[in-house]
């Protein structure tokens, strides 16, 4: 059987990373805007000055945001390894039962039916012919 605290820390580790990562990135995305804005309004440079680096902010923006979503993507992609091999273990686990109790029933209902044949073969000597006069 697979060790339980392997699969828990699979499963804790997992989902909570997913639903963590969404998150901060939405967080981050809030607080890059915000800070740009703050930026733009004390910004003491020429308009040409002001758009290329908002331009240059923008792509930094882009590439950090294309690299967190290449993260998320590639640990999504863990996490349904982890929880396809999880799946397969389980399905194995449950199959070996379900053969186990299917043999121990078989085997029962074979005692069952001896006993049974036994029991009849016994009352079927013991009967006495009537006789009918």
């Amino acid at each position: 059987m697979t060790n339980n605290n392997a699969y828990e820390y699979r499963e804790s580790s997992g989902a909570g990373f997913a639903r963590n990562a969404g998150q901060k990135l939405l967080y981050f995305m809030i607080g890059g805007g915000i800070g740009a804005a703050i930026a733009l309004m004390f910004a003491p440079k020429k308009g040409s000055e002001l758009r290329s680096d908002i331009a240059d902010m923008t792509a930094k923006g882009i590439d950090q945001t294309t690299a967190a979503a290449n993260q998320l993507k590639q640990r999504t992609a863990e996490i349904y390894k982890t929880a396809k091999e999880t799946g397969s273990e389980v399905l194995d686990v449950v199959t070996a039962g379900a053969t186990a109790v299917k043999e121990e029933v078989t085997s029962d209902v074979e005692k069952i039916g001896a006993i049974v044949e036994n029991s009849a073969k016994r009352a079927v000597g013991s009967t006495k012919p009537m006789n009918i006069v």
